[in-house]
């Protein structure tokens, strides 16, 4: 069983990267690895590539994308709907409590919420 890995997408609060830091917790922004504006199936393939959970905002693109997945029989390590509007502490407590409580593992080839991990 391995640790959770982190991917964020662009419009996702950069700051859990500090959280991540303090917690221990491998988390990067997608900024820092493609150019922003890359394409959502270029984010969730690099994720993928890298075992991430992929973070976002964008539930509109990535709840296809994820059904367009599995169809295909395509593998992912995750990808959890972070509300854009989300209060930073409960996101802050949610990362803590995925990194301290869970597997990578258990989020492959899944699509969550955020607030499930409050």
């Amino acid at each position: 069983m391995s640790a959770p890995r982190f991917m964020l997408d662009e419009h996702v609060w950069a700051g859990l990267t500090k959280v991540g830091e303090r917690i221990g917790a491998d988390v990067v922004s997608v900024q820092m690895l493609i150019p922003q504006g890359s394409r959502d199936e270029d984010v969730l393939a690099l994720a993928s590539e890298a075992k991430r959970i992929l973070l976002t905002s964008n539930a509109r693109d990535f709840a296809p994308l994820a059904a367009e997945w599995f169809l295909a029989g395509r593998e992912h390590w995750g990808i959890i709907i972070v509300p854009g509007q989300a209060d930073r502490s409960l996101l802050s407590i949610a990362l803590t409590n995925i990194h301290r409580k869970h597997s990578a593992e258990v989020f492959k080839n899944t699509f969550r919420f955020i607030q499930d991990f409050v």
